[in-house]
């Protein structure tokens, strides 16, 4: 232990981290320094965890100085962090770090109030006494730049500062250009659903994700924050069976294979759009509509309709109209088809049971009773390779309390 800011006074002390088993346990390297934050388990032994603010001493810089300040009774800074200039993830290989922007012109600014600083030479700010409030974030950064957060699209968001703040905020300067397009399936039309990745030229790995996007309703997909150079477009990079979108890998523009693909340049804060891509062939699929039937009236509540397949993903559902939704199947899948409904709470009257009285008479007993949280239809299991098999109507049971 090189240096203390809370805890036991020792030189060394036994830290315990996750194994190989995919939890998320610190992996320390050994020959690196650390800023540690170990909590204390049930049986008394000191975990560091990948889930705290365990992290290199390099990524500390704007922190440690405030722990200083804090263990010494000195002024703390209300706000700090660092700013670097970075590339959105997947795009940068591991041998890019982060890089340190220094002595770079800063401005916090609310509706009442600036605060200015600069960057010192490891790119560390601090801002002392901000008042509380919502802030947005400024920088006098170099041409085609803007800040962000690397997973973010578009420019920084405000955000808010509580009185008596310490808080760590660091910035990410990022590239500003942007590619914007759509993907077609063989009928010229956008496809609903499409998820692809981009790649810088020459590092594409089928098992290595890339920097991801979907294409949804509106019919076009973008990446943001993108710099200049050359890449590698890629649909459906892991050639799943998917019958939301239901066609095989491809690369721009279009084709099967990463030899004939073309690449997509970009220049620096560039924003090119109108890119297209269109795919030629996909799995044969058929649509399939469920019909939801109650017995009575339909109780106040939350539907749910879904089509699990027996492998790969499952169908997304469409709602067409009240108690009616379709789907789409491929034609070599098994389904199995169900549906259940959340009810709001509500009373239920009981089935009404007569009772003898004094002079013939005779009156019903009508008390009620509350419904059950939720009530579920019987599944029904849909080969894709029957043609047949268009229409489902599934039925949820009769809501009454019974005979007391």
């Amino acid at each position: 232990m090189d240096e203390r800011f809370a805890g036991a006074d020792a030189a060394d002390l036994d830290i315990y981290s996750g194994g190989d088993d995919g939890d998320c346990g610190y992996r320390f390297k050994i020959g690196a320094q650390y800023l540690v934050y170990p909590q204390k388990e049930m049986d008394e032994r000191l975990f560091a965890s990948h889930c705290s603010s365990t992290r290199l001493a390099s990524e500390a810089l704007a922190l440690l100085p405030q722990l200083r300040a804090m263990r010494s009774g000195q002024r703390i800074a209300s706000v700090f962090g660092m700013l670097r200039r970075t590339e959105p993830p997947f795009l940068t290989g591991p041998d890019d770090p982060d890089e340190p922007m220094p002595h770079v012109a800063l401005q916090l600014r609310s509706k009442y109030d600036r605060f200015h600083a600069t960057t010192d030479g490891d790119g560390v700010y601090s801002i002392y006494d901000v008042h509380e409030g919502t802030y947005n974030f400024t920088a006098s950064l170099p041409a085609r730049m803007e800040l962000s957060e690397r997973s973010l699209t578009g420019s920084l968001p405000p955000f808010t500062i509580p009185n008596g703040a310490c808080y760590e905020y660091d910035v990410d300067a990022l590239p500003a250009g942007h590619i914007e397009g759509t993907i077609y399936g063989p009928d010229g039309q956008p496809l609903k659903m499409a998820s692809l990745e981009l790649y810088r030229a020459g590092d594409f790995n089928i098992g290595r994700p890339g920097l991801w996007s979907f294409q949804g309703s509106k019919g076009t997909f973008e990446f943001d924050h993108i710099g200049p150079g050359d890449y590698i477009l890629v649909y459906n990079r892991a050639n799943r069976m998917d019958p939301n979108s239901p066609f095989p890998i491809a690369f721009y523009p279009g084709v099967a294979e990463l030899a004939d693909a073309q690449l997509i340049t970009l220049r620096d804060g560039q924003d090119l759009t109108g890119v297209k891509m269109t795919l030629e062939r996909g799995y044969p699929t058929h649509h399939l509509r469920v019909h939801l039937k109650w017995p009575n009236e339909r109780p106040m509540g939350t539907v749910t309709v879904q089509v699990k397949a027996e492998h790969g993903t499952n169908p997304a559902a469409e709602k067409i109209a009240d108690g009616l939704w379709e789907f789409s199947l491929l034609d070599s899948g098994e389904y199995t088809v169900s549906a259940y409904q959340e009810l709001r709470p509500q009373r239920l009257p009981r089935a009404k049971k007569s009772l003898k009285k004094r002079g013939g008479m005779s009156a019903a007993m009508t008390p009620d009773c509350s419904a059950p949280p939720r009530i579920e239809t019987s599944s029904a299991e849909v080969s894709g390779a029957d043609s047949d098999a268009t229409d489902v109507v599934l039925t949820f049971p009769e809501l009454t309390c019974g005979n007391p």
